[in-house]
């Protein structure tokens, strides 16, 4: 049975663009379009096995690097507020216990995020976010 290197790309870009629609966070976007584009290539040049990499590669840094632009002007725009934000001074609850030094889970209002507190904390304690860096609250007890 002899396999067509293209299937691999397209099986690739169609996980890749099914895994975004599951994230939302527009990382895999560009990495699905760019293998999209190495399937094509790949379908029609199959005796040049260093092109659909080569294409991939480029296509995928130029997606990256010519949307930060856009969404750079987006966050700028008036009346934009980042739902990340509204995390901050929010309640909630520890779902696994946090030990300083090591993240544990709590969850805030129906989410369910990683995060680290600086004394221990037992499931069931009530806790305030008072920072967020990238997906790790930093949480203290409310007592």
């Amino acid at each position: 049975m002899d396999v067509e290197l293209w299937w691999f790309w397209l099986t690739a870009g169609i996980l890749l663009l099914v895994a975004e629609m599951l994230t939302g966070t527009f990382y895999l976007l560009w990495l699905g379009l760019a293998s999209l584009v190495a399937a094509g290539l790949a379908y029609l040049f199959p005796e040049n096995l260093w092109l659909p990499p080569l294409a991939a590669s480029i296509t995928g840094l130029l997606l990256t690097l010519l949307s930060k632009p856009l969404t750079a002007r987006a966050r700028l725009a008036r009346g934009f507020q980042d739902p990340v934000h509204d995390l901050v001074n929010k309640k909630g609850e520890v779902i696994e216990a946090l030990v300083p030094g090591k993240l544990g889970i709590v969850r805030v209002g129906n989410e369910v995020w990683s995060a680290k507190a600086p004394e221990e904390l037992p499931p069931g304690q009530r806790i305030l976010v008072v920072n967020q860096s990238s997906t790790v609250l930093q949480v203290v007890p409310i007592k």
